[in-house]
């Protein structure tokens, strides 16, 4: 996200120095990052697609392959799922009813599930990490050919300090950015996929009364946690920006160590070099301290509440309104 600048300010070269320009974009610079929160809004979304274009082109691109594969991985891993929870079950059964020679089959179609689960677990984690990578590249050719075109590299280094720190733009954070692009596409669909074929079987097997109490509390719990949950996202940019700053400070004093021994500077950039230190320890310390707190109502709410929610879900054939109909044909199975 924070490359988007670059390729803002890069198209439009409008540099304009040191002088009263130059200042007053450092200071709309800067009131822009105090309104920005890092919410999920149109902006976010408008900067996702113009990137998502550089490192996506097209439907025919090999990127996109490498997405439809991922896509139909996925929803294997999603239906092998649903396949094992019901052998699991029977597994249950088998132990209850003391029935080895059914016990033995379950078992052993578990270790055949251990085969291909394997292979389609690590091609997700290859196919997730090779578009990283395939993103990354991408990426940073789009901008080195922005950087190094009509002297951009000279204007930012020297003539507008409104970029800090352009090489960690350029190579950490592309390099973060492209990781977490790739991650977001599993993270959104693998659970899209999840909602939709888990509740198709779940409601075969209870109703459409367990699908339904099912995402009432997903959609309260998540509804809690975005009320008291902190800016995260903004909390990590102060973060990257507070690294950039401290590893250009270390790289200030490898390039003019000689002044600095001349001078004898060394006790004034020791104190600078902490000073900066001390402001990236102290803002790492207070997002750990948010993190411990969001991860208490975190567990209590998806972790723990879930599990609660789903033992009703599982009750519902046995203590619901149909108890009796579901009762009636489980004896029946039985016998």
């Amino acid at each position: 996200m924070i490359a988007l600048i670059i390729y803002g300010s890069t198209k439009s070269g409008k540099s304009k120095g040191n002088g009263a320009g130059g200042a007053q974009g450092a200071k709309n610079g800067g009131n822009a990052n105090k309104k920005s929160r890092g919410n999920v809004d149109r902006t976010f979304w408008n900067r996702i697609c113009r990137l998502t274009r550089i490192v996506c082109p097209g439907t025919s691109s090999r990127e996109a392959s490498y997405i439809y594969l991922l896509t139909g991985l996925l929803v294997v891993r999603t239906l092998m799922s649903i396949w094992l929870a019901d052998v699991n079950g029977k597994v249950v059964k088998a132990i209850v009813n003391k029935s080895f020679p059914e016990f033995l089959k379950r078992i052993f179609n578990l270790f055949l599930f251990a085969v291909p689960s394997s292979m389609i677990n690590s091609g997700i984690d290859y196919i997730q990490k090779k578009l990283a990578l395939m993103y990354r590249k991408r990426l940073t050719n789009h901008f080195h050919t922005a950087y190094l075109r009509n002297m951009h590299y000279y204007k930012i280094c020297n003539l507008d300090n409104r970029i800090a720190n352009p090489d960690q733009r350029l190579t950490q954070d592309a390099e973060k950015w492209s990781s977490s692009l790739s991650s977001l596409y599993i993270n959104l669909v693998k659970p899209l996929l999840d909602m939709i074929l888990f509740s198709k079987k779940l409601s075969e097997l209870v109703g459409w009364e367990g699908p339904a109490l099912t995402f009432a509390w997903y959609a309260f719990s998540g509804y809690i946690i975005r009320c008291i949950s902190p800016a995260f996202g903004r909390l990590t940019a102060q973060e990257q920006r507070l690294e950039g700053e401290y590893r250009a400070l270390h790289s200030d004093l490898l390039s003019h160590s000689e002044e600095v021994a001349f001078y004898n500077g060394h006790e004034w950039e020791r104190q600078n070099i902490d000073s900066g230190f001390d402001k990236l320890y102290s803002h790492i310390s207070f997002v750990l301290k948010k993190r411990f707190m969001m991860g208490i109502f975190d567990s209590m709410l998806v972790k723990y509440g879930a599990v609660m929610v789903g033992y009703t879900v599982v009750g519902l054939p046995v203590f619901g309104p149909k108890s009796a109909e579901y009762l009636a044909k489980f004896g029946n199975d039985q016998a």
